[in-house]
């Protein structure tokens, strides 16, 4: 009978578990049910199969993981893939939903990164090419900074013009991530995703296959759903995470709404929460029910990792806005449609049994799908996990 190896689930790349919190969670419960034993390590096992979530910014955890791979080529490592990869305006990276200035900043700092580290990939001519394109954007958006410099070297005025820098952290970051998941790639032996549009974009430079071998899927237990769902809340909607133009629109909208129905005495109005509320124990501070609008009016993805916390730790149930159809937890969820909405919200809220109705065959039917489609999942995992056996 042949050896099993374990999943070694490293962590090296992040420095600390802080922000992969969930994904930790969600992939040892979901191969533990399965009979998957996964140990959390900051090392790289060359007798486990190591499985690595995305986060290739890091110079030297890049070398020993490239390193790791050359020294113990037949060992397996799988990728948990977790940003989406967006083409716009001729530019591909990372969460690149900006307009044209983003653009031009991500191929000024392509062609810097690719110039000062070398486990970015190699400068090719399309990329200087693009960035001459580019110039005369990049001209507009660094002009303020450059006349800075100047202001500060000729007159000691100023501090060191860094807002460029700062005003573009979040765009540069996503870059970085994305140049070492690229540079990366190489050294995957398969990749596992947290959402279904994620792998789409994704390749390796050389042009081998790479194979996919699902999503995760949180599984939710329907009784402790059901029994924590809405206790001891108040009957309002709450919204976490950025509050952006788009979303404070949709809390506009809600209260306008309740107000014209006469409902702002009992269903109170439609607030952002600040970190300090979330920090809090009491669930007499929280909402019954959390607001889930997109990012932006054109936003094109669902967020299941933000609908299945509402669902499972902070016991509210999720409202939508808009259903992407992009992951099976947008079915349990209640999509806002109109004034009637609010009345069965209103009627969910007093009546236990009727949120009991609504959401007990819609959790029924979720786990059914992703039971399965987690099983396929573990089935890909095992078969590295149990070596082929010698042929007789």
């Amino acid at each position: 009978m042949t050896d099993t190896k374990h999943l070694s689930l490293y962590i090296g790349n992040h420095g600390k578990s802080d922000g992969i919190e969930d994904y930790i969670t969600l992939i040892t419960a979901i191969m533990g049910r399965r009979g998957i034993d996964v140990k959390v390590s900051s090392t790289l096992d060359p007798e486990a199969i190591n499985l690595i979530i995305d986060e290739f910014t890091n110079y030297v955890e890049n070398r020993r993981i490239a390193n790791f791979k050359r020294a113990h080529p037949h060992s397996k490592t799988i990728f948990v893939l977790t940003e989406f990869t967006v083409r716009n305006w001729g530019v591909t990276s990372f969460n690149n939903f900006g307009g044209p200035l983003d653009a031009a900043t991500i191929v000024l700092f392509d062609v810097y990164l690719r110039f000062v580290r070398d486990d970015f990939g190699k400068i090719e001519a399309g990329r200087v090419l693009r960035l001459l394109c580019y110039s005369p954007l990049l001209a507009m958006q660094l002009l303020p900074t450059i006349m800075k410099l100047i202001l500060r070297i000729f007159f000691k005025r100023f501090s060191h013009p860094v807002k460029f820098l700062r005003s573009n952290h979040r765009t540069i970051y996503f870059h970085m991530r994305y140049l070492g998941l690229m540079a990366s790639l190489h050294y995957a032996d398969a990749v596992i995703t947290s959402h279904e549009k994620v792998i789409e974009g994704v390749a390796r430079e050389d042009g081998r296959p790479l194979e996919h071998f699902g999503v995760l899927y949180p599984e939710l237990d329907p009784e402790t759903v059901i029994d924590k769902l809405m206790l001891d809340k108040k009957l309002f909607m709450e919204i976490t995470g950025s509050v952006t133009q788009y979303r404070q629109k949709w809390i506009e909208r809600i209260n306008t709404q309740l107000t014209t129905l006469g409902l702002q005495n009992v269903f109170y109005y439609c607030r952002a929460l600040p970190f300090s509320f979330l920090a809090s124990d009491e669930p007499a501070h929280r909402g019954a029910y959390s607001l889930h609008p997109p990012q932006t009016r054109s936003w094109p993805y669902s967020s299941p990792t933000r609908l299945f916390r509402a669902l499972s730790v902070d016991h509210n149930l999720p409202i939508l806005t808009h259903h992407f159809h992009q992951n099976p937890i947008e079915d349990v969820c209640f999509e806002l449609k109109g004034t009637a909405s609010f009345v069965e919200l209103y009627e969910m809220f007093n009546d236990r049994s009727r949120l009991r109705n609504f959401i007990e065959p819609k959790l029924k039917r979720y786990n059914e799908i992703v039971t399965a489609r987690n099983d396929t999942l573990a089935q890909h995992v095992r078969k590295l996990l149990i070596p082929a056996e010698p042929a007789t």
